[in-house]
C-alpha cells in the first residue's frame, strides 16, 4: 500500500505485490495455513489485507474476486466472540473494511452486516473515550494501520523506535508511512524487505527466544544446542545493550531473563528495574491486560538466585495476584492459555520433575504459537 516517494500510482515494494499475487491459497485466502484447516480472524485479515493492496495497485482482478468470495463465506467468524483475534482486530479489520469500500470493492455480504462490523469499531474507540492513560495511546499507535486519518499521526510517530519502526510491526509502520512519510520508517522496511524478501514475515528475537522456550518445554533442546546459542548470543548482546527489542516488550523481556539466567547467562535482576506494576499497567500490553506477558513476568520471576533479588519479589508478588484474578475469569477459562497458567500457579518449574513436564508439554502443545 506504500506509494514510491513522488509517483502516488506505483508501489514502492514492487516485489511484495508481486509475493501477493503469488501466493494466494486455492480457497481464495492469504496467510499462514492453519494445522486443522480451520479459518480463523488472522486469516480473514490478512486475505482482507492483500485484497486491499492489489486493488490499490489494480492488479490481480482474479486474486481480488477470489480474495472476496472468501471473505464472504466467511464473514460470520468476524463477530463470533469465541474465535480468537488478533490484537485491536475489531478497529483494524472495521478499517480496512472501511478502506475497501470507499475502494469500490463490493462484498458479498449484506448491508446489515457491514454495519454491524464497522460499528464495532465506533464501539471500541467510545469504550474509553475519556481514558487518557500512556497505555491507552500506545494501544491507539499500535491500531493505527485501521484508524486512517481519524488519527494525528504526529502522536503515533512518538512510538517511533531507534530502528525506525512502530512496535516492531511492518504493517503499522507501513501506515504511519503512507499517512505521515518519514525516512527512518522507510530505511526499516527496505531493511526487512531486503534481508527477508516478500514472501517471508520477519521474525524478530522475541520470536527466536519463544522458539527456543518451546524447544526447551518439550525436551528436545539438545538436538538443536548450536541454535539455540547462537539464538541466545544474540539475545544475551540485546540485553547487554539494553536494545528496545528486548526491553520495550514485556513477555520478551521477562522471557529472555529467564531463558538467559536458565542458560547459564550473566544476567542481573536489577535490569528490570523498569518492570513494575505501575508501568505495566501504563504499556501496551498492560493495558490489554495482556495474560501472556504476566505470565512470562511470573516465570521470570521463579528464577531468583538471591534471597536479596527485591525487584523478582516484587514481579513475582503483583503477577500471582493478577494471573490468580483471571484464572477465576470466565473469559479466560475459555481461553488455550488457561491450563498454562493454572499449571503454572501450582507448580513452579523447580517443583516439577523434569520428564514429566516435557510429557505435559507436548499433550498440550499449540504448533500454531510458533509458526
Amino acid at each position: 500500500m506504500v506509494p514510491l516517494r513522488g509517483s502516488p500510482q506505483v508501489p514502492c515494494f514492487p516485489q511484495c505485490v508481486e509475493c501477493v499475487l503469488q501466493n494466494q491459497q486455492s480457497n481464495g485466502s492469504w496467510g499462514l495455513v492453519q494445522m486443522d484447516s480451520s479459518v480463523n480472524k488472522d486469516v480473514l485479515s490478512s486475505t482482507l489485507a492483500c485484497v486491499l493492496a492489489l486493488k490499490r495497485w489494480n492488479v490481480g482482478g482474479e486474486h481480488i474476486k477470489r480474495g472476496l468470495r472468501f471473505i464472504g463465506r466467511n464473514f460470520s467468524i468476524v463477530t463470533n466472540e469465541q474465535s480468537v483475534a488478533p490484537i485491536g482486530f475489531n478497529i483494524t479489520f472495521s478499517g480496512m473494511l472501511s478502506l475497501g469500500m470507499e475502494m469500490g470493492l463490493e462484498f458479498p455480504v449484506g448491508q446489515n452486516e457491514l454495519d454491524r462490523i464497522l460499528h464495532l469499531r465506533e464501539v471500541e474507540l467510545k469504550r474509553f473515550v475519556g481514558d487518557k492513560s500512556d497505555g491507552r495511546k500506545a494501544y491507539m499507535a499500535y491500531v493505527a494501520e485501521g484508524l486512517g486519518n481519524l488519527l494525528d499521526w504526529n502522536q503515533v510517530m512518538k512510538f517511533q523506535r531507534k530502528n525506525g519502526s512502530l512496535f516492531n510491526s511492518p504493517s503499522t509502520t507501513a501506515a504511519a508511512l503512507i499517512h505521515n512519510f518519514d525516512d527512518k520508517a522507510l530505511q526499516y522496511l527496505n531493511l526487512l524487505v531486503s534481508k527477508f524478501g516478500g514472501s517471508v514475515y520477519p521474525t524478530n528475537i522475541h520470536c527466536q527466544i519463544s522458539l527456543v522456550d518451546s524447544l526447551e518445554n518439550i525436551g528436545i533442546s539438545q538436538h538443536f544446542s548450536s541454535e539455540i546459542k547462537r539464538i541466545l548470543d544474540v539475545a544475551y548482546s540485546f540485553w547487554l545493550q539494553r536494545d528496545e527489542e528486548i526491553m520495550l516488550d514485556v513477555a520478551a523481556c521477562a522471557m529472555a531473563f529467564r531463558l538467559l539466567r536458565m542458560n547459564g547467562y550473566d544476567v542481573s535482576s536489577d535490569d528490570l528495574y523498569h518492570v513494575d506494576e505501575s508501568t505495566f499497567h501504563n504499556s501496551l500490553q498492560g493495558y490489554l491486560n495482556d495474560t501472556k506477558s504476566i505470565l512470562e513476568l511470573y516465570k521470570a520471576s521463579k528464577v531468583s538466585v538471591s534471597e536479596k533479588e527485591f525487584i523478582l519479589d516484587n514481579i513475582g508478588y503483583w503477577s500471582d495476584r493478577l494471573l490468580t484474578e483471571k484464572s477465576f475469569s470466565d473469559r479466560v477459562q475459555t481461553t488455550p492459555i488457561f491450563q498454562e497458567v493454572e499449571y503454572a500457579l501450582k507448580f513452579p518449574f523447580y517443583a516439577t520433575v523434569e520428564r514429566i513436564g516435557h510429557k505435559r508439554n507436548i499433550e498440550h502443545f499449540d504448533v500454531c504459537k510458533i509458526i
